[in-house]
């Protein structure tokens, strides 16, 4: 199914936009972990009693949380340009990708979703965005999640046949 729309004729042409920067990628070191750390514990009350079940922890119960998740993120690859933060992590069976603008607003632009999948997991890779049930929700400073597969040839069993069909620009 291929929906296209035709526009009025007397829509202007839309701005054109700054154009996305190759991605850099960025150290993971112990000064990201010392950042991370000093993140983590500047949280208020209401951040620890959302991980611990809606009971406050103790010191040593946050302290313990919180190394956890450094030690976790000691494997993420980290990688940045001029609009997006993205971490790829290598989870069994999938990679995630956790995709944030630098600005804190919601990624709008599908185009940037499928160039950062393309360049940091590869062109051929396909991923998709899950939106989970209820009870895993996971919604967070308008972070992005994409789950790929880690073979380029693997397809998902859904989505479109193996016909390419990109429209650019619908003619007026």
């Amino acid at each position: 199914m291929l929906l296209v729309e035709t526009p009025p004729r007397n829509m202007a042409p839309a701005p054109t936009a700054p154009v996305m920067e190759r991605f850099e990628r960025m150290p993971n070191d112990a000064a990201f972990a010392m950042q991370q750390r000093n993140t983590l514990l500047s949280q208020p009350p209401e951040f620890f009693a959302g991980v611990f079940g809606g009971r406050t922890p103790s010191l040593q119960e946050k302290l313990f949380w919180i190394e956890e998740r450094v030690r976790e993120s000691a494997s993420w690859t980290m990688f940045r340009n001029n609009f997006y933060f993205v971490v790829i992590e290598l989870t069994s069976p999938l990679i995630h990708a956790c995709i944030r603008r630098h600005d804190g607003r919601p990624c709008t632009d599908w185009n940037h979703l499928q160039q950062i999948k393309s360049e940091l997991i590869g062109p051929e890779h396909e991923a998709v965005e899950l939106f989970p049930a209820e009870s895993r929700l996971i919604n967070t400073t308008n972070e992005y999640h994409l789950w790929a597969h880690p073979h380029s040839g693997f397809r998902f069993p859904f989505g479109f046949g193996a016909d390419r069909c990109v429209l650019d620009q619908v003619p007026a």
